[in-house]
């Protein structure tokens, strides 16, 4: 068996790494009996194309449906779900319109000043504009350049300077 690498088959995993179409029907005992005395059906003995996918369907997937036999009752059986697929469609309710996500620009008119400080209040490090963006916008990190101004001017006007380190840039209140 190789899910990557090869695993030896035991009767412990047998159930985790063995096909399941295979021992569900008889149970893990009987496939285990059935391995070990070599009993299981070889599907090597000279089977057509046909018969090898049929066979690997069958033993993967389970049992294969039969499609019909002609082409009449091909497209009456396609006809048939067609038609039946599209009257279900039409009876069935109209889905609701998607729903619009608030933009950056609402995002950042909701959120400031008064939540930016109840939230800031809650920070123990520094409050990088990223965290600002991530954490309390709840948008997605890097900004377009308009986006940056904008957050910009947002925390400038609630009485936010930006700082910096040798490390970070970070957002100070103003006293």
């Amino acid at each position: 068996m190789i899910q990557g690498r090869w695993v030896v088959v035991t009767q412990e995993n047998m159930a985790e790494h063995y096909s399941r179409s295979y021992w569900e029907p008889i149970g893990l005992r009987k496939a285990w009996e059935e391995i070990e005395a070599g009993a299981v059906a070889d599907p090597e003995a000279e089977l057509t194309l046909q018969e090898h996918a049929e066979f690997l369907a069958e033993h993967l997937f389970g049992t294969r449906c039969k499609s019909p036999e002609t082409s009449d009752e091909r497209i009456s059986v396609i006809v048939e779900d067609f038609y039946s697929a599209r009257e279900e469609q039409e009876r069935a309710p109209p889905p609701p319109p998607p729903q619009q996500l608030p933009t950056f620009e609402e995002r950042l008119a909701a959120r400031m000043p008064e939540v930016l400080e109840i939230w800031a209040a809650s920070q123990t490090g520094h409050i990088t504009s990223r965290l600002v963006v991530e954490d309390l916008l709840h948008y997605q990190w890097p900004l377009a350049a308009i986006h940056q101004r904008a957050l910009v001017h947002a925390m400038r006007q609630a009485g936010w300077t930006l700082r910096r380190n040798a490390k970070t840039r970070f957002w100070v209140k103003n006293a």
